[in-house]
């Protein structure tokens, strides 16, 4: 039976293990406004950047079509050119962005990671450049000279972020930040390692129960009682 009851101790150590030790990685990587961010340098010979929003949002396709993460999930991009030149950062329509990348080149962003910062890209239609952007066309956009930023609540459908020189001229080099905020994120973190840290003692003490000293001791026998 001790050993069951030892299985099921350590069960519940590994368990609080398990649950604790990832909560307090996300506790640690979400900034003071709630955002989880990375950061890193980006550059392509084409005349813009492209990605998908969902490459943010670590959700699936069919969330953002359903809305599910309408009115919860927000993005925040923010770039600056490497030579001191003017930047122009964007979210759009995918049918817009895509409309206005068809006139020049683009780059298009896949597997785009936090930490370690990365990301694959595919250049198309060579290093034509593009035309100067329309702020109209988008649904939040941002341009001029040093860091510029973008904060986008997302929304049903499918949408782009796209990062370019304000001019369109090919040949981006930027130092780029991206954040997502979930909701609830630091609060689930927390409760992640309230559990954990509660199982582990619960784990911890009941092997101590288990293996205190003096439990597993027989009762001296009895002396004979004189006839």
């Amino acid at each position: 039976m001790r050993i069951f009851l030892t299985i099921v101790a350590v069960l519940f150590i590994l368990g609080g293990g398990a649950c604790a030790l990832p909560s307090v990685v996300t506790y640690r990587a979400i900034d003071g406004d709630g955002y989880v961010n990375g950061s890193g340098g980006m550059s392509t010979a084409t005349a813009a950047l492209v990605t998908g929003t969902a490459q943010f949002e670590e959700v699936t396709e069919a969330e953002v079509e359903e809305g599910r993460t309408g009115g919860e999930v927000r993005i925040r991009i923010s770039a600056e050119r490497n030579d001191g030149g003017d930047v122009f950062v964007a979210i759009g329509s995918a049918e817009a962005i895509q409309a206005f990348v068809l006139r020049g080149s683009h780059e298009v962003l896949s597997d785009l990671k936090f930490d370690p910062f990365g990301y694959r890209g595919v250049s198309v239609g060579g290093t034509r450049a593009l035309t100067a952007p329309d702020a109209g066309l988008f649904a939040v956009s941002a341009g001029g000279a040093g860091r510029q930023e973008i904060t986008w609540t997302v929304e049903p459908g499918e949408w782009r972020a796209i990062i370019m020189n304000s001019d369109g001229s090919p040949g981006v080099d930027v130092d780029v930040r991206f954040g997502v905020r979930f909701p609830y994120l630091r609060g689930f973190a927390i409760a992640g390692m309230i559990i954990g840290g509660a199982l582990i003692v619960i784990g911890v003490l009941w092997l101590v129960f288990l293996y205190r000293p003096g439990r597993n001791r027989q009762p001296a026998e009895a002396a004979p009682a004189p006839e």
